[in-house]
Parts: C-alpha cells; sequence; structure tokens
C-alpha cells in the first residue's frame, strides 16, 4: 500500500530500492527529488498528526517510514492518505490546508467510542 502510494505519486515520491529488494518493514523515500526544504516540511507537517520519527539517517537521506509488528494496517492508511494530500497541496498551492477530514494516527490508535 505505502509503495503504491509512493510508485503512484507521479515522481513527487520515489523510492530507488530495485523491486526485489524492498523491505516490508522499513521503507526509504525522498520527496520531489530530495529537496530538502520540502522534506522538513513533510515531516514537520507529519508531526503534527503524530506521525513521528520518520526522518531518514543522514547515511540514507529523505524520509523512512518503520512499520513494525506494533504499527496498525491502519496507520499506513491514515500515512498514504497525509502523503496524498501532501502532494495535492503543494501541487496545488491555492489549495487549503488540512481540513478537519484529515484524521491523525491517534484516531486509529484510541480505543473505539462505540466499545462497551
Amino acid at each position: 500500500m505505502l509503495y503504491q502510494t509512493i510508485d503512484e505519486s507521479g515522481g513527487f515520491y520515489k523510492n530507488s530500492t530495485a523491486l526485489e529488494f524492498r523491505s516490508l518493514v522499513n521503507v526509504n523515500f525522498r520527496v520531489k527529488d530530495g529537496d530538502k526544504e520540502m522534506e522538513a516540511r513533510f515531516i514537520k507537517e507529519a508531526e503534527a498528526l503524530k506521525m513521528i520519527n520518520i526522518a531518514g539517517h543522514p547515511a540514507n537521506p529523505g524520509i523512512r517510514i518503520s512499520m513494525y509488528n506494533a504499527m496498525p494496517v491502519q496507520g499506513v492508511v491514515c500515512l498514504c492518505d497525509f502523503m496524498k494530500k501532501f502532494q495535492h497541496k503543494v501541487e496545488s498551492p491555492q489549495s487549503a490546508e488540512f481540513g478537519e477530514e484529515q484524521v491523525g494516527i491517534e484516531e486509529f490508535l484510541a480505543p473505539s467510542a462505540q466499545q462497551t
């Protein structure tokens, strides 16, 4: 799902790892051909939605998403939704900031209000 979002971004997000070597646990990618200011903005806006510690390593810069056992599928869905909206916002600057419809990861991690 995450690789699909990257691969279908038209080059806005890029992962240079060959298909046969792509990890299912750690996904690295660059934003706008490694634009450091854009990647910093991506990280900052993701952090505002409780998506933290996603900065890449100095030896492998960009964005690094770790999806270990504790990461629910809904968290990845939320990340992919954020990535698509971030791309749209950057490519269409006249569009509004993220609205109320943007749901943070905490919504997926919190107990359901419907549980008794």
